[in-house]
């Protein structure tokens, strides 16, 4: 029987040898996708502390050297993973918008999927390893997102009445913040909570922020008095 691994580099198949016995050529973009990917894992596997390139470096096959000839640094490798964790948010939350049939309830569920699967995580990982790195992936994110937003709200309201920007932006602001921190502290705020945590404590949650938007989006039943 085999003694099991417990080498960083076990957790990633062999990349660096083939049959014979030579290492194989990688164009630069599989280079770059290459050590992505590795660091992107070992984060998932570790946090933080994954992202010393010689760690990376081993579990990818390549050489240390390598990884700054692509990135520059190790600040110029958490931008690029930074853009990468950004533009994989950016399409889950167009996905989840993709459809004008889904419902409050299912909109909301596509959205608080999208920060699952440890995406939320690397993201708040990854801007407190480099807090001073730029943020205008995210922020494009988020406006392009309240646009689209925008544009149905207004496409289904009823006729004449305004829909302030204002009011689309905070929306997605609340929907935001509520979808990434549950990703990031839900359990343990249920816990705290003395709530259970299972997928219908997540169920109960969504359907009240989903009934509390509709009652927002919802007319008032009288016209606001007049001035005057």
């Amino acid at each position: 029987m085999k003694r099991a691994d417990n080498n960083v580099n076990s957790i990633f198949p062999s990349r660096s040898v083939t049959g014979a016995g030579k290492r194989r050529r990688r164009t630069p973009e599989e280079a770059r996708r290459l050590i992505l990917e590795t660091a992107q894992a070992l984060i998932a596997s570790t946090g933080p502390q994954g992202l010393r390139l010689q760690d990376i470096a081993a579990a990818a096959g390549i050489s240390h050297p390598l990884i700054l000839h692509h990135f520059g640094s190790r600040e110029g490798l958490v931008r690029a993973l930074t853009r990468h964790a950004a533009a994989e948010l950016r399409d889950k939350l167009v996905a989840a918008m993709a459809s004008s049939d889904y419902s409050i309830e299912q909109q909301l569920d596509r959205v608080f999927d999208a920060f699952r699967d440890g995406l939320a995580q690397r993201l708040a990982w990854l801007m407190t390893v480099d807090p001073g790195g730029r943020a205008e992936q995210t922020e494009m994110i988020m406006r392009d997102i309240s646009d689209k937003l925008h544009a149905r709200r207004i496409s289904t309201s009823p006729p004449g009445t305004a829909v302030e920007r204002s009011d689309t932006d905070a929306l997605v602001h609340l929907v935001a913040t509520a979808a990434f921190g549950d990703a990031l502290f839900g359990a343990h705020l249920h816990r705290s909570a003395g709530l259970a945590v299972t997928g219908e404590t997540d169920r109960r949650f969504r359907l009240w922020l989903a009934a509390l938007i509709r009652a927002h989006n919802a007319p008032p039943p009288f016209p606001p008095p007049q001035a005057g």
